[in-house]
């Protein structure tokens, strides 16, 4: 999920479009603070101080300093849970709940979940979560090629190319889903 602030817009149930801050919440481990899956949610400013710096810093410094309810600007907080970004509780009153549904999409649809799969010795099967949708991928090794099934279902071949691993058949559509199964091969190899 988000490890940084972001600013993000939503459109308010009157029509008007807001904008946010998210800060992930930290815990501490040590001499190291650690991104939780919690966010605190506040009134954003315009875009047009978006691209200020100094601006940016003094808001960040003063979201710091009064924490939480403590801010006059604070909106809530949101927590996912479980073992998917697609569980989630929102602690807060001031936005409704189509409100936190915009901000949860876009985090959701930004951030697609990698979860490894149940063979802990192996690293060729995992669970891909994105736009709501869960998909099993399994990666089978095949006389120097990769077989690429996608819920039991063939999806794509993977063959090693002149200097990389490149798909020879077959289609993966999603970006990112192709980017997390190439570094999984490599890694193998």
């Amino acid at each position: 999920m988000l490890n940084n602030p972001a600013l993000l817009q939503i459109i308010r149930d009157g029509g008007l479009v807001q904008p946010l801050d998210i800060f992930p919440v930290y815990r501490q481990e040590g001499n190291v603070y650690v991104a939780t899956s919690a966010y605190r949610l506040y009134e954003g400013y315009p875009a047009e101080e978006g691209d200020d710096f100094e601006e940016r810093l003094d808001k960040y410094l003063e979201y710091v300093e009064l924490e939480g309810a403590e801010h006059p600007g604070f909106l809530g907080e949101l927590h996912f849970q479980g073992s998917t970004a697609f569980e989630w509780k929102y602690s807060g009153t001031a936005l409704s709940e189509a409100e936190v549904l915009q901000v949860v999409e876009l985090l959701q649809d930004n951030q697609p979940t990698f979860l490894r799969g149940n063979d802990p010795d192996t690293e060729l099967s995992l669970t891909y979560d994105r736009f709501n949708e869960r998909k099993y991928i399994q990666l089978m090794p095949d006389e120097g090629r990769f077989l690429v099934f996608v819920n039991g279902g063939f999806a794509a071949e993977i063959e090693m190319m002149e200097e990389d691993w490149e798909i020879t058949g077959g289609d993966l559509p999603d970006a990112a889903l192709e980017s997390e199964i190439l570094k999984r091969i490599r890694a193998q190899h």
